[in-house]
């Protein structure tokens, strides 16, 4: 059975290669050359736990990267969209252009007896047009092609293990396309769940990202109550958790990332009709209460010469896209700040690079050297590279006077009684 994914990014590479890995012949087709280039060496684009196995073992064999549209693409029973959304904050609407490209692309070599499969983050709405558009070419849905939504939630650095096991919601609008998609999944892995219609499947994915932004800005909301009233959110979020089987209340620190940040905003594009009540969603609010802590950390720097340790915007993942991190830099910078950047992954894969306009702002530097220059450390992310540093060592590494700004407390009862040095946490109620 032949399978043409769209995009090999962090949805499609993986997909391809579990793909390939149970029997589908599999064409990954991306425009980006130098990806593909990089991908057809052997080398992977990004790190995830048991991929490089599958390149290894399926590529040229049962996995073929390409840039062009062959005839394997074309003869393909199933093509699957993978593609990236822009980021954009509500009430800007994020741009498609790249997804109609593909789907006009899909038009142009023939959809007819066709599967179309969206993995991709979607506005509410979204698929029901892209029905519309390839049935103005006079083909119907559900007889001469098949179209389904089905969102995906997989956790970067778990990727490989969650696509074979999470659930699929299938959002499809008959029962003939249902079947097809159901026996590409069944192969894959993971349980079948059915959503009436796209819409359904549509929203799921931006309700789990909204929900789990809601879940960290209550965190952080109490972090910002604590910090403003003298308490220890640590503390209090502990002890509300202790026994207590009713509460699952998560440690507050800085939430962001390519979902988790873009997610919300995409969601109350579709709760337009009802902020005529006269105010926004619960979780619009959450997103921006998150998003407000950059620029609550920025005022709390002093000196002249910032370290941003840290630019990914989860702990051991590379990947920059949509982090805190970038945020916090850009208001440093518009600030006029001397700004140093250290990340274990820095420039190590296409998802760990600076974007150019702060990439030529900034100073880029080993952790250890950097902490000897810096009037203010900002801890954005918790890699290991930085918990399970000697905490003596970095003391002699940091210059008299210096502050530290720890956003996820890593060096707590470890540093702040060293003396010369002004050691805060995010939450324990020393910020100001």
């Amino acid at each position: 059975m032949k399978v043409s994914v769209f995009a090999l990014g962090r949805t499609g590479l993986p997909l391809s290669l579990i793909c390939a890995d149970r029997g589908f012949d599999v064409t990954g087709v991306d425009i980006n050359e130098e990806l593909v280039r990089e991908i057809k060496s052997g080398k992977l684009p990004f790190y995830e736990p048991g991929m490089k196995e599958l390149l290894d073992r399926h590529l040229g064999k049962k996995f073929i990267p390409t840039t062009k549209i062959t005839e394997d693409v074309k003869n393909s029973e199933y093509f699957v969209i993978a593609i990236g959304t822009k980021f954009s904050r509500y009430p800007e609407r994020g741009s498609l252009t790249n997804l109609y490209t593909v789907v006009d692309k899909l038009i142009e070599i023939g959809v007819k007896d066709k599967t179309l499969i969206f993995r991709v983050t979607l506005p509410i709405g979204t698929t029901d047009k892209i029905k519309e558009k390839i049935e103005e070419t006079g083909l119907t849905e559900g007889k001469d092609f098949f179209l389904a939504f089905v969102p995906e939630r997989l956790m970067e650095g778990k990727a490989i293990e969650e696509e074979k096991n999470l659930p699929k919601v299938i959002g499809c609008y008959n029962d003939k396309s249902f079947e097809k998609v159901k026996k590409f999944f069944e192969k894959i892995g993971g349980e079948i769940v059915r959503a009436s219609n796209p819409k359904v499947a549509e929203a799921v994915k931006l309700v789990d990202n909204s929900w789990r932004n809601m879940r960290f800005a209550f965190a952080n909301e109490i972090a910002f109550l604590s910090d403003a009233n003298g308490l220890n959110a640590i503390e209090i979020l502990k002890a509300a958790n202790k026994g207590y089987e009713r509460n699952d209340i998560p440690m507050p620190g800085p939430v962001s990332g390519y979902c988790l940040g873009k997610d919300p905003y995409l969601l109350e594009t579709a709760f337009d009709k009802v902020i005529v009540r006269g105010f926004n969603s619960v979780w619009f609010e959450a997103r921006r209460a998150n998003d407000w802590l950059c620029k609550k950390i920025v005022e709390e720097v002093k000196g002249e010469k910032v370290l941003v340790a840290g630019l990914s915007f989860k702990q051991d993942i590379d990947d920059f896209r949509n982090s805190h991190s970038i945020d916090i830099i850009e208001l440093l910078l518009s600030e006029d700040f001397t700004v140093i950047v250290s990340d274990p992954y820095m420039d190590k894969t296409v998802y760990t690079k600076l974007p150019p306009h702060i990439e030529k702002n900034v100073q880029k530097m080993s952790y250890k050297d950097a902490l000897g220059k810096a009037d203010t450390v900002i801890i954005a992310t918790a890699h290991k590279e930085y918990k399970n540093v000697d905490v003596k060592e970095l003391a002699k590494a940091i210059k008299r006077g210096t502050k530290i700004i720890d956003l996820w407390n890593i060096y707590e009862g470890k540093i702040e009684d060293f003396k010369d040095i002004n050691y805060v946490g995010f939450g324990r109620g020393d910020l100001r």
